[in-house]
């Protein structure tokens, strides 16, 4: 069952398609785990993720600083935080392999923080970039 769906679409184009294909390799890591697929695939999947969700979140971020969103502190300190426990995951991996404690990590990881964040966090960049490009330049609607 894919983790993104119409539901958590934000309206943004881009960040929209970025989520779309960060979703979809995050489930495919999710189902390699899952079947115990060998290490080296799950290395490449994870490496993947890894280097997506940091060109993700640096296209996000560089957004947000030309936009002069608001609250662009809080939305880096949670990608962030996403980025930390990626690490962690990728290097409790790197040590123990697919074992259960790091396949289950993962999973709230993508299926809870990172769904969570789109549906939430990420809406409201959302919207306000979408009222920001509603209003004219001299501040008319």
């Amino acid at each position: 069952m894919p983790t993104w769906t119409p539901a958590i679409a934000v309206g943004h184009p881009v960040i929209d398609q970025q989520h779309q294909e960060l979703f979809a390799r995050a489930d495919l890591l999710l189902e390699a785990m899952q079947q115990g697929r060998a290490s080296a695939e799950l290395g490449q999947l994870f490496e993947f993720l890894r280097s997506y969700v940091q060109e993700h979140f640096g296209s996000e971020e560089r957004l947000m600083a030309a936009k002069s969103y608001p609250a662009i502190g809080v939305h880096k300190a949670q990608h962030a935080e996403f980025v930390r426990r990626l690490e962690e995951d990728l290097t409790a991996f790197k040590a123990k392999g697919p074992i259960a404690s790091v396949v289950l990590d993962v999973k709230d990881l993508i299926r809870g923080w990172l769904v969570n964040h789109v549906s939430t966090v990420d809406v409201k960049l959302a919207a306000f970039l979408k009222a920001k490009a509603a209003v004219r330049p001299g501040g008319i609607a």
